[in-house]
């Protein structure tokens, strides 16, 4: 289906692979529209299969009706080439191993083919010229230059990620743009493609699933995640396809390790038997149906959460850099004249012997431990307050910087998930209790989660026509506003939560109770409350990130203070 420049390059390179190229390379002149070339080392065709090629449903790579269940070429159809051609100046030649010359076939304005005999090495070239001249309608509608050209990309990208067994090329107005020399594993492609710095912040996923089902590929840390989905891959049988569920799954597996509005950076390759998946069943092979959908999802979701289980997630904190020209003295010497201390907002504390330093990861994680495991001992220390809001600590491996709300919403969150699963919640009874007024909408859906909340500690009770009243609340939430945490609750349940009732709903309560009840910014703590603070966070089985998908803590590492002060 030819609807952009992107989807030539794509349905052309996708007939470069299943000829069984080593190599392609595309030439891109004006985002497509003026040139889109595409050469690669195949097979290439014989004079009669090539003129067989241009023509309209004539060179189906379906053998059989057999084959309909387990298609495993990516063209399959017979129509690319007919309906690239008939938008297009576009002429195509191709040489196998033992021609003496390469057949061509080229096409005038009427649409009639032209024979003739061209000269290069084993394989085929295709040129497409002008696209959509002849259908200015459909030329009018395309993106800006930039915006086809970065989908080409893209597209290239995609296919190139899933075959680092071939080497691809791609040159824009004559310059080169991406060029991916072959190589021999899906690491080292991946290392090409996105970039070694993805890999330092990546987790591997491999599982074994029933029926032949395997999942493998890389998810990004939370530090990686987006604001769109633009950073999913999803690879069937290393067929590029989008599925409309693969952002909710990954969201499942991260759960509250990710902020709402953001999105899991993921690359997942699925291999399953060929009649399990139908690959015919979108115009532009971009989508697929399963035969066990859930199946397949479970098994992503399974494979993301163990990758996330055993993972060092703390983010690391980057030094700026080092400016050029030392720091005048007359500088310096002003500041200290000011009578002003420079450790001015901090609760200064005693500072701890700490033995040499190592990784912290090398204490904190392996492949099953959880943070809960690590000794006390190796706890990060607290030194100081910041401005009443981050605590500094130091650890073997450097310096720790916590934000005191964050990491607090962390231990309350884990308490009352705890309370939850162990069926007793502590609740205590209001003296008072604290009215409520909501509207039709939020009323009805409060109705339907007066249960849920009850379980949890919160019972409310309905006096009719949009009034409440709250009897009971989590013995941990002293001195918080219910109303107005229920008023909020109820505006914001999503559409997520009818997919996962009675579990979304709780957790969501649960990390707002814990955020309303958390310690704030500006509150202010001795170093008895620091140190609690952080032996309740580290015994957290996830202490990597509050509820909503911040990272309590960052870490700055020894080693980079000293490259940065020209001590190693």
């Amino acid at each position: 289906m030819v609807v952009r420049p992107a989807s030539v390059v794509k349905e052309l390179i996708e007939n470069s692979l299943d000829a069984g190229a080593s190599f392609v390379e595309a030439e891109i002149e004006d985002a497509g529209r003026r040139l889109i070339l595409i050469r690669d080392n195949g097979s290439g065709m014989s004079p009669a299969d090539l003129g067989l090629s241009v023509r309209r449903h004539a060179t189906s790579k379906i053998r059989d009706t057999a084959e309909l269940d387990s298609i495993r070429s990516f063209g399959f159809r017979g129509e690319a080439l007919p309906s690239i051609q008939s938008v297009s100046r576009f002429s195509i030649s191709s040489r196998e191993s033992e021609a003496e010359a390469a057949s061509s076939v080229s096409f005038d304005d009427a649409g009639r083919p032209q024979l003739g005999q061209s000269d290069h090495a084993q394989g085929t070239v295709v040129e497409v010229r002008d696209l959509f001249y002849n259908t200015p309608a459909r030329l009018k509608f395309l993106k800006a230059a930039a915006t086809e050209t970065a989908k080409i990309q893209q597209d290239l990208s995609r296919l190139a990620l899933a075959h680092p067994e071939v080497g691809f090329r791609l040159r824009l107005g004559g310059k080169l743009s991406m060029d991916f020399p072959r190589v021999a594993s899906f690491r080292e492609r991946v290392a090409q493609v996105l970039g070694t710095g993805f890999l330092a912040e990546a987790l591997e996923l491999r599982l074994s699933g029933p029926s032949g089902l395997k999942i493998s590929g890389w998810i990004g840390k939370p530090v990686l995640s987006r604001s769109n989905r633009s950073g999913q891959f999803l690879f069937i049988n290393r067929r590029t396809v989008e599925h409309r569920l693969l952002g909710f799954t990954l969201s499942q597996a991260f759960g509250s390790l990710i902020a709402a509005g953001r999105h899991a950076v993921a690359l997942v390759f699925v291999e399953m038997p060929q009649n399990d998946v139908d690959v015919n069943v979108h115009p532009a092979k971009l989508e697929v149906r399963f035969r066990d959908e859930r199946a397949v999802l479970d098994a992503i979701r399974h494979a993301a959460q163990e990758a996330l289980a055993g993972a060092d997630l703390m983010a690391a904190f980057p030094l700026p850099p080092r400016p050029s020209m030392p720091f005048p003295r007359s500088g310096l010497s002003s500041s200290f004249g000011q009578g002003q201390s420079i450790f001015q907002g901090f609760a200064t504390a005693e500072l701890p012997a700490v033995s040499a330093p190592h990784q912290l990861a090398s204490t904190w994680v392996s492949d099953s431990s959880r943070a809960s495991e690590m000794p006390p001992e190796d706890w990060p220390a607290p030194l100081a307050q910041l401005h009443r809001s981050y605590i500094l600590c130091q650890e073997r491996g450097g310096l720790v910087v916590v934000d005191q709300h964050a990491a607090h919403e962390r231990v309350l969150y884990e308490a009352v998930c705890k309370a939850l699963e162990a069926g007793s919640p502590k609740s205590q009874r209001l003296l008072l209790p604290q009215a409520l007024e909501l509207g039709p909408s939020a009323a009805l859906r409060l109705r339907g989660w007066m249960e849920a909340l009850a379980s949890m500690g919160l019972e409310i009770s309905d006096m009719g026509e949009g009034s409440f009243f709250v009897l009971s609340i989590p013995s941990f939430m002293k001195n918080v506003r219910i109303p107005a945490l229920i008023q909020e609750l109820m505006d914001e349940i999503g559409e997520e939560t009818e997919k996962d009732p009675l579990g979304i709903f709780r957790r969501e309560v649960a990390a707002r109770m814990a955020c309303r009840a958390a310690i704030k910014a500006g509150d202010a703590l001795n170093l008895d409350e620091m140190r609690s603070l952080m032996a309740d966070l580290f015994k957290c089985e996830v202490p990597w990130s509050c509820p909503h998908g911040r990272p309590p803590f960052v870490r700055l590492g020894l080693e980079e203070l000293e490259k940065y002060f020209d001590r190693r």
